[in-house]
């Protein structure tokens, strides 16, 4: 399966959004990355056709997704940023409402529901009302939405959003478990979400995919361009106004700056080992020239 980009672009009044996105898709988990503003949700609501493009064309399998149509939109498992719910839905109520949008059979559906509410912990709370639910428990359940009919494209707009450290491991577990032989884009604004799931990383910035590599390709990249600086409190309130941070430590009485930089940023810098982060970072503040 193949999905791919060509030459997309959007624009929201005078403000052009997308810029010419071009890129191929195929199974497995990819990462979109960006800070929030970067077009990230106005791609992928293109990617769900729920928007329409004002130039370019997304091809799914070498057609056109608009000549596809419902079919196309039947593979497809959605979870947007934002889920709206019925106040006087329950959990249960919920999934078999968007079970019945999706055309499932009621006995399959049933079946689903049970296992996906285990998947992502909810089995004790699907008798509740959703309006009852804490943000994490919305999310979770939009999660579970998503991969109801087990579609073949699954896109999730900051997934995580609302979940703490534990869910957030478990949400990250049934992704990668989930991803054999299908696509799955997880847009989001945190690295670790995608810095151990996702095979291949696209970094977005102001509508424009800079680089799309694994995170192994990305901290290679970095070779070099990491730095660990000792100095004061003091200096470092200076200091920050004008280097570009991904760290600070206390050590010693000193505080223990990491530092991107082209070249050693101080006489007494030492070269660190690079991150996924330090690559965020860089490519955000050197466009990766």
């Amino acid at each position: 399966m193949e999905l791919q980009f060509e030459d997309i672009e959007k624009s929201y009044k005078d403000k052009k959004v997308l810029k010419g996105i071009s890129v191929t898709m195929g199974t497995g988990v990819y990462g979109l990355l960006g800070l929030n503003g970067a077009g990230k949700t106005t791609m992928i609501r293109i990617m769900a056709d729920v928007l329409r493009p004002d130039k370019g064309r997304i091809l799914y399998n070498g057609r056109d997704i608009h000549d596809v149509g419902d079919e196309y939109r039947a593979k497809i498992g959605y979870l947007p940023q934002d889920v709206g719910f019925y106040s006087d839905f329950t959990g249960r109520d919920y999934l078999e409402y968007s079970a019945a949008l999706k055309g499932m059979e009621k006995a399959y559906a049933k079946k689903r529901i049970e296992e996906l509410a285990c998947s992502v912990g909810l089995q004790d709370d699907l008798k509740r009302h959703c309006s009852a639910y804490s943000g994490g428990m919305q999310r979770r359940l939009g999660i579970a939405q998503a991969l109801l009919d087990n579609p073949e494209i699954l896109i999730l707009d900051e997934p995580t959003s609302g979940l703490d450290p534990f869910e957030r491991i478990k949400f990250r577990n049934i992704i990668s478990a989930y991803s054999k032989d299908r696509l799955v884009l997880l847009s989001t604004h945190i690295v670790s979400d995608v810095e151990q799931i996702a095979a291949q990383i696209m970094m977005m910035e102001y509508g424009v995919i800079h680089h799309m590599h694994s995170s192994e390709e990305y901290v290679k990249m970095m070779a070099g361009k990491v730095w660990l600086v000792e100095m004061s409190a003091e200096e470092l309130v200076e200091y920050q106004k004008q280097a570009v941070i991904s760290n600070v430590a206390a050590k010693d009485g000193l505080m223990e700056v990491r530092v991107i930089a082209e070249s050693r940023p101080a006489d007494n810098a030492v070269q660190a080992v690079p991150n996924l982060e330090d690559a965020y970072l860089y490519i955000f503040n050197f466009h990766g020239q």
